[in-house]
């Protein structure tokens, strides 16, 4: 006899009709992207859906033509009660999942095999071992799920009004992340680095970061945080949840994904030979020592281009791409379950 889920409660139990109280059988959606680590993807998703068979775990698959449709099935599914939402692949996946499981009861789970897998080393999940990765799954099925900030941004018009379509703005529902929303120059790095086929990790950024200092010039940003508002030419701008950004950088030393606040890091202005000082640093974090180097903890926070400097670069979360400033990043507590 098969039971079905309770929503967002304790998995149901079946009766033998003998006093015995077996547990049912759990279920999964599993989402691949099988281009993540260059082509890898789709073996390690097999493979994750075969070991995740083997322990008894049914194994629903989510994915989809394209991201949105994975996002679109994927977030039916969480909605509708899983026992999980496991998505294999980098950080782009973890951005999927995170918009799939987000406000929902369905815990993420994350089987990590991209190019870039700092969530799950912020985590302490493993990493490019989808055996062990899948051994961790069934384990944390057993235990409470554990709950993570989540944060939304969103398009603003200028002066920080969301976007509206009764005031004719275009619509759009914004989306979420766990990780670093990236407005600077770690985010035209990210945009470069995101064309290279190699090197592997770390090694397309550190390639990226002289491709974009090559004719580099300041941005202007107004921030506006629980503290007020900054205006100033700079450098970069990180909006962070999560410590790691990719493949490594320490971006936010500071940041914690479960204490409810955002770690806003910026530079302000630095000349090209600068930045080439200051970025080994961001390894160990030891950037933040650096004067021209800021940090502010807040709640929420607006970014705006100023006007003294470049407008800012189109902005990235997790890695993926989400759109122009002005944008508002507000953090919401707890709002996503994870198996970790």
């Amino acid at each position: 006899m098969t039971t079905t889920p309770a929503r967002g409660g304790p998995v149901a139990r079946a009766s033998t009709g003998d006093g015995d109280r077996p547990p049912a059988r759990r279920t999964v959606g599993l989402v691949v992207n099988p281009t993540a680590g260059h082509g890898r993807g789709r073996e390690a998703g097999l493979l994750a859906s075969q070991l995740l068979t083997r322990a008894g775990i049914e194994v629903l698959d989510v994915s989809g033509a394209s991201v949105a449709d994975a996002v679109a099935r994927a977030r039916a599914a969480a909605l509708d009660g899983l026992d999980a939402l496991v998505v294999v692949g980098g950080d782009g996946m973890v951005h999927l999942g995170v918009n799939a499981t987000v406000e929902t009861p369905t815990p993420l789970a994350v089987v990590a095999t991209g190019s870039g897998n700092d969530f799950a080393q912020v985590l302490g999940l493993p990493v490019h071992d989808v055996a062990a990765s899948v051994a961790q799954v069934v384990a944390a099925l057993e235990r409470p799920a554990r709950a993570v900030d989540a944060v939304h941004v969103e398009a603003v018009v200028p002066g920080g009004r969301p976007h509206d379509p009764a005031h004719g703005d275009d619509a759009w529902g914004g989306r979420w992340y766990a990780g670093v929303l990236s407005l600077g120059l770690d985010a035209d790095v990210n945009a470069r680095a995101n064309t290279y086929s190699w090197p592997s990790g770390h090694g397309r950024y550190v390639r990226a970061v002289f491709a974009c200092l090559a004719g580099f010039s300041p941005y202007g940003y107004r921030l506006t945080t629980d503290a007020g508002t900054q205006t100033f030419r700079g450098t970069l701008v990180a909006v962070a949840s999560s410590p790691q950004i990719g493949g490594g950088l320490r971006i936010a030393p500071d940041a914690a994904v479960d204490d409810g606040l955002l770690d806003v890091v910026y530079a302000t202005e630095l000349s090209r030979r600068g930045i080439l000082r200051l970025f080994p640093r961001l390894y160990k974090g030891t950037h933040l020592s650096h004067p021209a180097v800021h940090v502010v903890r807040t709640r929420s926070v607006v970014i705006e281009a100023s006007g003294d400097g470049r407008v800012p670069p189109v902005a990235f979360a997790d890695g993926e791409v989400v759109g122009p400033v002005p944008l508002r990043a507000q953090v919401h507590p707890g709002a996503l379950r994870v198996l970790a």
